[in-house]
């Protein structure tokens, strides 16, 4: 029977050279990442860590009956929530409205759209004096994502034309037998490799740890360090 994750934590180690004219390094260790699952597996926590491996932000997540996410938390520090999202949804499960509560008791109001395929084409955020705060609109071909605009309350462009599911074109990907990824590498317009990504995996396929290298090419710091995965599983 297959073990279900219950939390998975990610500590970050560097590599740090001593000094210019020493090329023995030292491997300082820090929190990277923290996520918590309820038994079907959806998020209840996520807690992210700066590079210097302090507590920057944490997000926690509520659900419905149905398993669809009806309210998610944010914390910029560990005992401070500054807004927290909940969704009204339909029968579906689509979401038709969402709220969202700041720290200061304001309150806007986000407006779903969706084409006759089901897909979100408009997401309109209003505040809670009625002015039109943004405006977020999706074009779709098929099941491709070709458009995704973001607009001010005055019609000025925030981000235009970020189609997320547009993979670079500069990257190579080797994968081992069972179709997983074991390498990843970023080319720059030269050809040449400025990060390499190795992944591990333990025998249950879970990743055990990520190593990278970024080659800062003169330009900026270096960088080597690893990530190693553990995880707690439900009884």
């Amino acid at each position: 029977m297959e073990k279900k994750t219950k939390s998975i934590t990610i500590t970050q180690y560097d590599y740090i050279i001593r000094n210019v004219n020493d090329e023995e390094v030292d491997i300082h260790g820090h929190p990277n990442h923290y996520s918590e699952y309820d038994q079907d597996g959806r998020p209840l926590k996520e807690i992210k860590y700066s590079r210097s491996g302090d507590f920057e932000e944490m997000l926690e997540y509520g659900y419905d009956d149905h398993g669809n996410i009806v309210r998610e938390s944010y914390y910029p520090s560990e005992n401070e929530i500054a807004e927290e999202k909940t969704f009204v949804r339909d029968d579906t499960g689509k979401i038709l409205r969402g709220l969202k509560q700041y720290q200061d008791g304001s309150l806007d109001t986000i407006t779903y759209e969706y084409n006759d395929s089901g897909q979100l084409v408009k997401r309109v955020t209003t505040t809670d004096e009625d002015e039109i705060e943004q405006v977020e609109t999706f074009e779709w071909k098929n099941e491709e994502l070709v458009n995704h605009q973001i607009v001010d309350g005055s019609g000025e462009s925030i981000l235009e034309n970020d189609v997320t599911n547009i993979k670079p074109s500069q990257s190579r990907i080797t994968q081992n037998e069972k179709g997983q990824v074991i390498t990843e590498e970023e080319l720059d317009e030269d050809g040449e490799v400025f990060m390499t990504v190795n992944r591990r995996y333990d025998d249950d396929d879970r990743i055990d740890e990520v190593e990278v290298f970024i080659d800062g090419q003169g330009r900026a710091i270096s960088r080597h360090y690893y990530l190693k995965y553990e995880y707690t599983f439900f009884e």
